[in-house]
Order: C-alpha cells, then sequence, then structure tokens
C-alpha cells in the first residue's frame, strides 16, 4: 500500500511537472538583454513568469496564439501567456492582448490593432492607440479611457483610487430616457443624476460629480455619476457628437441666473491638456510621436539575430 500511495505520488508529480514549465513563446533580440536576471545573446524560451530586461536594444517577443511585441530598449516586463507586465519602459503591444502598467490595464482591440504604453515614471503612463481603438481599465475593471487611433494620452492613477470625485468635460445629451455625458478626452460615455441638469441638454458642460454604485441601464455607458456640479462651457455644438454615440440632442434656452453662455463663436471643445479624472483615474490628451513614430527606442536598421 506504501509503495502504491509513493508510485501515485511520483506519477501526480510527474504529470504537474511539464504543465509547470510549458514554454510560452521566445524572445529574441540583435545583441544581449536579461532574462529572469540572467544574461543572454539572441534567442531564449520564454515560460509564465519570465522577466525581460532589455538593455540597448529592442527585443521582439513571440508567444503561443500568434501574439507578437516590442519591448524597447532600457524597458522591464513581466511575461505572461495572457498578460504582460510593464515595470518601466515602452512596449508595443499585440491585439486582444492585456498589458498591465502601474494600476492599469490597456487592450488594443480589433484584429490589426496595436498600442504603444510606455510607463514614464511610478505613476505615469502614456498610452498610444497605433491602429484601431485602445481600451484602458482601472484595477477595478472600470473603463477610464478609450484611445482611439493615432491619438495618445497620458494617465495617472490617483491615491484615492475609485473613491476619487469625477470632473469631465463634454455634451450633455439623452439616450434612452436618460441623460447622459460625452466625455471628449477620455472619450468615455457617462449616465448622469442629478437635478436641473435637462435644461442643458445639448450644450457642453464641465461636471464634478461621485461615482454610485449603481450600474448604468443605458447602452454605452460605464458608470453612473451623481453630478454635484456643473458649468457651461459652450451653447449648442454637440450634433455630431450625439449622432456618435446614437443619442438626442434637445434645443437648450439659456439658463436663468446661474449658468453663463458661452460667447459667441467660442468651440467650447475639450484641447489639449485638459483632464478628466474617471474611476481614480486622471487622464490627459497629448500631442507626441509615441503612437506614429516608425520605430521604437533600440530598434536598429536589421531584425535578424547574432548568436
Amino acid at each position: 500500500m506504501r509503495r502504491t500511495a509513493f508510485l501515485l505520488l511520483v506519477l501526480g508529480f510527474g504529470c504537474w511537472l511539464p504543465a509547470a514549465t510549458n514554454p510560452i513563446g521566445m524572445a529574441l533580440t540583435n545583441g544581449s538583454f536579461r532574462v529572469d536576471h540572467s544574461r543572454v545573446w539572441g534567442t531564449i524560451t520564454l515560460f509564465d513568469g519570465s522577466i525581460i530586461e532589455t538593455e540597448s536594444t529592442l527585443s521582439q517577443l513571440h508567444l503561443r496564439g500568434g501574439v507578437d511585441m516590442r519591448l524597447a530598449s532600457d524597458s522591464r516586463a513581466t511575461v505572461y501567456q495572457r498578460k504582460l507586465i510593464l515595470d518601466y519602459g515602452q512596449l508595443e503591444s499585440a491585439p486582444d492582448y492585456e498589458v498591465q502598467a502601474n494600476s492599469l490595464h490597456i487592450v488594443a482591440t480589433g484584429p490589426n490593432g496595436a498600442a504603444r504604453v510606455q510607463v514614464r515614471s511610478p505613476r505615469t503612463v502614456t498610452v498610444a492607440a497605433v491602429r484601431g481603438a485602445v481600451r484602458v481599465t482601472n484595477s477595478g475593471g472600470v473603463l477610464v479611457a478609450n484611445v482611439e487611433a493615432g491619438k495618445t494620452m497620458n494617465l495617472e492613477p490617483q491615491d484615492s483610487g475609485s473613491a476619487a470625485p469625477t470632473h469631465v468635460t463634454g455634451c450633455l445629451l439623452s439616450k434612452g430616457g436618460k441623460l447622459i455625458v460625452a466625455e471628449q478626452t477620455a472619450n468615455v460615455v457617462l449616465e448622469l443624476r442629478g437635478t436641473g441638469l435637462d435644461q442643458e441638454l445639448g450644450n457642453r458642460v464641465e461636471i464634478n460629480g461621485v461615482a454610485e454604485t449603481a450600474t448604468s441601464t443605458v447602452a454605452g455607458a460605464t458608470q453612473v455619476i451623481r453630478v454635484v456640479g456643473l458649468h457651461r462651457v459652450a451653447t449648442g455644438g454637440c450634433a455630431e457628437t450625439a449622432k456618435k454615440v446614437g443619442a438626442g440632442v434637445v434645443a437648450a434656452s439659456a439658463a436663468k441666473g446661474t449658468i453663463p453662455a458661452a460667447p459667441a463663436g467660442s468651440s467650447g471643445g475639450i484641447g489639449i491638456g485638459t483632464v478628466a479624472v474617471i474611476g481614480g483615474v486622471a487622464t490627459a490628451a497629448t500631442v507626441g510621436s509615441l503612437g506614429l513614430a516608425g520605430s521604437l527606442p533600440g530598434q536598429g536598421s536589421s531584425s535578424s539575430v547574432s548568436r
């Protein structure tokens, strides 16, 4: 009986061991880099949890399932079959593959989607959509930014996390019998609750509020926000935005007393540097070449690998 139990234990361990050490892909570089703190030249097999530290050249990552990514020079990441954690540096990710940077979760959507993610400091993450759209969610799974192709955003998780106040600017619209704001910095839709909001339908507004625990029933809306403060940025100008999100615009008359109308000719749009705070993450649109540059830091003229 003891021999039988021992044999079963050995067989069980033998069945477990290969599964725990199955390779998930390979990394290659035109030079040297470190994998699990050991210096490697050329090519190496990757396993779940492999730590890659690039030096003067970038590293190409090829994972099972057709996941191809590029890790720029002077970068460090921990790679798994289903996600990569970027500690610092820059990465060009694959479609539908999750990249975690600080507390943010970043996914390039669509069959040809590609995102560039850069961790510039312990707090700031820059996300660029090279192709297709890129979704960014916080640690709780709340959509905090939807980056369109060719756009770049800086994101910074706040210390107060999901309890942080909400600050957004965008078009106040009606959808499904409820009020929403189509936020134009982070490019998300939020359901609004509060009094006196309907008088601003069709206007561009700046809103301060707090997130509620209730789940929105409005299609496309990611959160319910209780409005505690509202300021009109511009009168009208929301027809195209309403069409884009499938919402309605009601002509708004000038508010009496408390909310001044914008001067004639004011665009009221969201410009570079405008900051939105959604789900405990501050987001600002930025002008830069992160998503448009033809090469990553450390990319040479040749993709061959010397060994």
